[in-house]
């Protein structure tokens, strides 16, 4: 059983598409910026996704550019895995969350071709919803927890990236503390 198992498979997706915006981004890691990122794209948290996106630097990566150089074309590459796997990539089966055995602090998320580390944000946000979860003694967190391990720390990036984006922090807080 990897960390993943512990979210409910909405969750789950979430935290599979933040860790291939991660991976799409040229980012060292999978922020809490990327976690916000991916639950904006999923249902409404008060920014709209194109504005958190913006605001957090997550374009595309060189990839498509410097495969193009070399005569490949990057889509016809990703159909073709696509046919070739009875599963598509994003599918949170195929993908593991795990803490390094011999380095408790490092956590990665690592699927089809990716393997993307956790920062210290990231990983704290995914601590804080399993906590939120087993506190409320339900035995997988969902996506609001995730919102809640990103909120739980007022001065992370994502709730940087909010302030400036003018969410009201106040009603997205209560409005998880209602749920």
């Amino acid at each position: 059983m990897t960390m993943l198992d512990r979210f409910t498979p909405e969750a789950r997706r979430t935290i599979v598409r933040a860790g291939a915006l991660a991976a799409d981004s040229d980012h060292g890691a999978l922020t809490d910026a990327f976690l916000l990122l991916a639950l904006a794209e999923h249902g409404p948290i008060g920014a709209e996704p194109a504005d958190v996106r913006r605001e957090i630097g997550a374009v595309p990566g060189r990839d498509r550019e410097l495969l193009a150089a070399l005569g490949i074309d990057l889509d016809e590459v990703r159909r073709r895995v696509r046919e070739s796997t009875a599963m598509a990539a994003d599918d949170p089966r195929l993908w593991t969350l795990r803490r390094a055995p011999l380095r408790p602090l490092r956590v990665t998320l690592s699927g089809p071709g990716i393997a993307v580390v956790l920062d210290e944000s990231g990983r704290k946000a995914v601590e804080v919803a399993l906590w939120a979860a087993r506190r409320a003694r339900r035995a997988q967190a969902g996506r609001d927890d995730l919102l809640w391990g990103l909120l739980a720390d007022g001065s992370s990036g994502a709730v940087s990236v909010l302030r400036r984006l003018g969410v009201d922090l106040g009603a997205l807080w209560s409005g998880l503390r209602a749920a």
